[in-house]
């Protein structure tokens, strides 16, 4: 389905039935990353999730983005839908926009979930992001690709899942490499958010295998974040959606239970 917000076309999906659910997927992938996720929770849960602009089949509306224009891009969705306040899923990228929006719009959100959490960038990481950028629009996502992808799995999913490794390198080619530029420049410009106001009961989600945002912004986010459980997935890497979609759903529907 397609709906326009904040006067661009969106991509998103809304099944099943009950307390609503939202969730917001990372860079560079699209709301298929949470497929085996949303099947599960859709059993107990009215399910949504979208394409952020210049993702997956959401346009990118020819300029530069921000996690807070994508914060109100959730927010209008959730206004558009007519849900009552949701238990808000990010994942990587996603978690800052799903942060962000809780701590801005507490009446828009329940219950917060932070797969891959972001706590913050180092200088280096933020100009890594702004050199992917440059990379991304010279030579396209070819160039990105192989040393992006073993950071992604999982030594064991790679090895006892190796289709799953190509599609999701099929996933991150298609990305637009101009909106993937503007998605990583975002991210490098990443606001800071004050996490001493997100009074909602937070699960954090992290594989013990997590190189993109290890174990230690969890525990960074444990710290800030007032009222928080974590839960560690073995055997699981950045793309832990992807790899456990059952031990992700099972924390997921324990934490709302």
């Amino acid at each position: 389905m397609f709906i326009s917000l904040n006067g661009v076309d969106h991509h998103y999906v809304s099944v099943g039935q009950g307390p609503p659910v939202v969730l917001v997927h990372g860079l560079g992938g699209s709301l298929h990353a949470w497929y085996g996720v949303t099947q599960s929770l859709s059993l107990h849960h009215h399910v949504v999730a979208l394409d952020l602009r210049g993702h997956g089949r959401s346009a990118d509306g020819g300029q530069a983005v921000s996690v807070v224009g994508w914060a109100e891009d959730v927010a209008a969705l959730v206004s558009a839908l007519e849900l009552p306040p949701v238990t808000l899923i990010g994942h990587s990228m996603g978690t800052l926009v799903a942060q962000h929006l809780a701590a801005a719009r507490p009446e828009m959100v329940d219950n917060l979930v932070l797969v891959g959490g972001i706590s913050h960038f180092e200088p280096d990481a933020k100009q890594a992001y702004s050199d992917r950028a440059e990379r991304a629009e010279a030579d396209g996502m070819d160039a990105l690709v192989d040393d992006w992808l073993p950071g992604a799995l999982s030594p064991r999913t790679r090895g006892r899942l190796p289709q799953l490794s190509g599609l999701l390198r099929d996933l991150f080619l298609r990305n637009d490499p101009t909106s993937y530029a503007r998605a990583c420049r975002a991210l490098a410009k990443a606001p800071t958010i004050a996490r001493e106001k997100i009074g909602q009961p937070t699960l954090l989600v992290v594989g013990d295998h997590d190189q993109s945002t290890p174990i230690a912004m969890t525990e960074e986010l444990h710290r800030q974040i007032p009222v928080t459980s974590v839960r560690v997935v073995a055997g699981a890497a950045h793309w832990v959606t992807l790899e456990d979609p059952d031990a992700v759903s099972s924390a997921i529907l324990e934490f709302l239970t």
